[in-house]
């Protein structure tokens, strides 16, 4: 369905708003449903500091999925960590 199909479908229901106000509303529902079914992933970097363990992750970062340092992958981590360092 199109945009301008979907906005039509909307105004049917609500004839008194705006296509802007319309478009925000769809928006904001693509944005949810992204949100909710995980299909948008993201690729994050930063930089790391010798013997530091744990990171602050930007607020918009819901889940990590995997990690890579120097292209290999960083196996999760299964059980306790022996050292715990939150000084983050």
């Amino acid at each position: 369905m199109t945009q301008k199909q979907l906005i039509e479908t909307v105004k049917q229901h609500h004839p008194d708003l705006q296509d802007a106000q319309i478009r925000i509303f769809l928006n904001k529902a693509l944005d949810e449903f992204c949100r909710k079914t995980r299909i948008l992933k993201t690729l994050y970097t930063f930089s790391t500091t010798i013997d530091k363990r744990y990171y602050r992750l930007a607020d918009n970062i819901l889940e990590v999925t995997r990690v890579d340092y120097d292209n290999y992958r960083i196996p999760r981590l299964v059980g306790q960590p022996e050292k715990i360092d939150t000084d983050i």
